[in-house]
């Protein structure tokens, strides 16, 4: 069997003509029409959609451009409105302004006198008010000046009453610095109330810083049964010298801490029994023996007028008694100097409460 085509065309004058193909050519140039018409169909397809997708955007453009045409002149429109509003708002603005002046015009004329009058009646009423101010601020100078006067001699009182209390105990209190001498000066004498109070303040309150580390008062209700210095002793009948007092108390009677101070001792201490020793700062120190107990420990702070024990007879001791004894620089002194002034010295409390 043959592997070519023949093909022959005849004419119309009788002519004709052979062509021979080969089976691989025709199906090669068949294969080749076929793909160029696909591409031709393809293309033709993406063409048409491109056109019909590009009049589709044309006609949606059309009409956004409708729709933006129609909103400027919206604006437009919005705009001449609002120019028209302002317009109408800034005159009758004008008008309320004008009416407001005219009224007020008209009220000044007709209630002229009236407000003339009303202001004079203010200015009586403030020239008394102030008038009547000036009365009550002198009213209270006077009374500052009197009180200040009260306090002075108040301050007095005390700081007399103090130095009374530290004669009667022996002791020295170190007065306020005295304000120093100016030279080259001069002028009228105008005595200084207030700096002569600042000066009895810090007088006073050097004293009673003084006091407050001071043992004052009884530690025990009760009479002294034995008293400081040279005595017999009660035990053995010989002569002896006795540092501190022996106040006779009911076994159990509280004993009280005649002042501050911190506990340094607070055990059992050979003759003296139950014991214990306060430290109350400036050099003062007391020590009560002879305790049924004793309720503090070393290392605790103590007030004025605490609870520290119960008068006992433990130790060396015939019955029931607190000794007590005061040491200033460890040098054992009289508690009875110190005892002498409790009346004097709860004076002196009571008046710095009411302060």
């Amino acid at each position: 069997m043959s592997n070519r085509f023949h093909i022959i065309v005849t004419g119309e004058s009788g002519r004709s003509f052979a062509l021979q193909l080969s089976k691989r050519k025709l199906a090669l140039s068949l294969t080749a029409s076929a793909v160029t018409i696909l591409a031709i169909c393809v293309a033709c397809y993406f063409t048409a959609g491109s056109y019909f997708n590009s009049k589709r955007l044309s006609a949606k453009v059309g009409k956004l451009n409708a729709r933006l045409e129609l909103s400027e002149k919206s604006n437009c429109d919005y705009a001449e409105q609002i120019a028209e509003l302002k317009k109408q708002h800034k005159e009758t603005l004008a008008a309320l302004k004008k009416q407001h002046q005219d009224t007020l015009a008209a009220l000044k004329k007709k209630h002229g006198n009236l407000i003339a009058s009303q202001q004079q009646d203010y200015e009586t009423q403030l020239a008394e008010q102030k008038t009547t101010f000036d009365l009550e601020t002198t009213s209270l100078q006077l009374e500052n000046v009197r009180l200040m006067n009260t306090a002075v001699n108040d301050l007095n009182q005390r700081s007399r009453l103090i130095e009374t209390v530290m004669d009667t105990i022996g002791v020295t209190i170190k007065k306020a610095p005295a304000t120093k001498k100016q030279e080259n000066s001069g002028g009228p004498f105008i005595p200084d109330n207030e700096k002569s109070y600042d000066n009895l303040l810090q007088q006073v309150d050097n004293y009673l810083k003084t006091i407050r580390t001071m043992p004052l008062g009884k530690p025990v209700n009760g009479r002294i049964s034995s008293r400081f210095g040279k005595r017999v002793d009660p035990v053995n009948n010989k002569k002896a010298i006795h540092e501190g007092v022996d106040i006779k108390g009911a076994r159990g009677d509280h004993i009280l801490a005649t002042a501050g101070g911190k506990v340094i001792k607070a055990m059992k201490n050979g003759g003296y029994g139950n014991y214990v020793e306060i430290d109350h700062g400036n050099g003062y120190i007391t020590a009560y023996a002879h305790m049924q107990s004793y309720l503090v420990k070393k290392g605790d702070h103590v007030k004025q007028g605490q609870v520290i024990g119960q008068v006992g007879s433990t130790g060396r001791s015939t019955g029931p008694h607190l000794h007590y004894e005061i040491r200033l620089n460890n040098k054992p002194i009289d508690p009875e100097k110190f005892m002498k002034v409790a009346d004097i010295s709860h004076t002196i409390k009571t008046n710095q409460n009411k302060k």
